[in-house]
């Protein structure tokens, strides 16, 4: 782990070197000092920025706004939140791209990333759960809500530097970080510690992350499940493997949010299909308990 100052002295330092840059090339180029898989032809599509691996000087854990941050992560998702200085120009751009797959390369990427890899190798993992603490983890949630968080900050304020940004994010507690994300990004409802629409959001959640594993190209093993899924929850999850996968992972990463907001547990019953709520929800209940703990209830 390496403490903040460092690495914002750093992006401070390329900033200077590029004082013409805009945000959006800053942080793609910052790209370039996290790891290989961060600069692959996916993120060149995703980004419409292409930045070969230099070496892994962002690479590192760091305490951000409180919490322990994969930054390396951070910097990979923060690039694809819409950063374009062209954004509020007519015409097609990257930045309407990104604006689609901002998601997937941050938190609908790390659910659906950690789905593939145990359906691909099932007997590495002692289940889904297991998969998802690893590929899926608190510091990688907490790069991904601090991605979208410095990114709105960005977006909002076109002549800030990035290192700016995140000092002014890290201001702030990540609880109420969170809170933020909660009712921005998925329009969640709070009324004091209680989180309204669960239901809705984890829809939104489970959504995002089926569209990723349609289009990522690690996902051959479950082309079959795909070709037949409707998303449509049974009372029986298990006749339905791949939505039970995607319950479970959209589950685990509210379980995140919840609990470092702070807010109350939640008992619901999910919709049958995320996209078609008129069609109304399973007839079995989850929790998420303030341990992180997810259950289902019969």
């Amino acid at each position: 782990m390496t403490d903040l100052t460092t690495v914002l002295q750093f992006i401070s330092d390329l900033e200077q070197s590029h004082p013409d840059a805009s945000a959006y090339e800053i942080t793609n180029r910052l790209r370039g000092y996290t790891k290989p898989s961060y600069t692959t032809t996916s993120w060149t599509v995703a980004t419409g920025f292409e930045q070969g691996f230099i070496e892994g000087k962002l690479n590192q854990d760091v305490i951000l706004a409180g919490e322990l941050t994969d930054f390396g992560h951070f910097i990979a998702s923060l690039s694809d939140q819409s950063l374009s200085d062209q954004m509020n120009q007519p015409g097609l751009k990257w930045s309407d791209l990104t604006r689609w797959t901002g998601d997937h390369t941050s938190w609908a990427g790390d659910i659906g990333s950690a789905i593939e890899i145990y359906r691909a190798t099932p007997d590495k993992f002692k289940g889904l759960g297991d998969a998802l603490d690893r590929f899926a983890s608190d510091s990688d949630y907490v790069a991904d809500v601090a991605a979208w968080a410095v990114g709105t900050i960005l977006n909002r304020n076109a002549q800030m530097r990035v290192s700016k940004a995140i000092e002014t994010y890290h201001a702030q507690p990540y609880s109420e970080q969170v809170r933020t994300f909660i009712q921005r990004r998925f329009n969640g409802i709070l009324d004091a510690q209680v989180l309204m629409n669960p239901a809705k959001i984890e829809a939104e959640i489970r959504t995002a992350t089926f569209a990723y594993l349609e289009l990522s190209q690690n996902a051959s093993a479950l082309k079959q499940l795909m070709k037949s899924f409707t998303q449509k929850l049974r009372s029986n999850v298990d006749r339905d493997l791949l939505s039970a996968d995607l319950l479970q992972g959209s589950l685990h990463f509210m379980a995140h949010l919840i609990h470092k907001a702070n807010l109350a547990p939640l008992k619901f019953k999910p919709y049958q299909q995320p996209q078609a709520p008129w069609l109304g929800t399973v007839n079995y209940e989850v929790s998420i308990e303030l341990s992180n703990k997810v259950d289902r209830l019969n």
